[in-house]
């Protein structure tokens, strides 16, 4: 399941996924919003299939 609370969320998920490269910034402790994503979402593989979901999402947009 896929979704996001506005647009800036959608946003931010959107410009994670499709990031080659992801850097870390400071230490958080885990407690970022990219870094409590779930696995299948951060995985490389699953890449084109979450933008393909971020895309139907952002169509439902108003």
């Amino acid at each position: 399941m896929l979704w996001a609370y506005n647009a800036e969320h959608l946003n931010l998920l959107e410009a994670y996924v499709s990031a080659r490269l992801r850097e870390r910034g400071r230490d958080m402790r885990g407690q970022t919003l990219v870094e409590r994503l779930p696995a299948w979402i951060k995985d490389g593989k699953h890449r084109a299939d979450v933008l393909a979901g971020i895309g139907r999402l952002r169509t439902l947009l108003p």
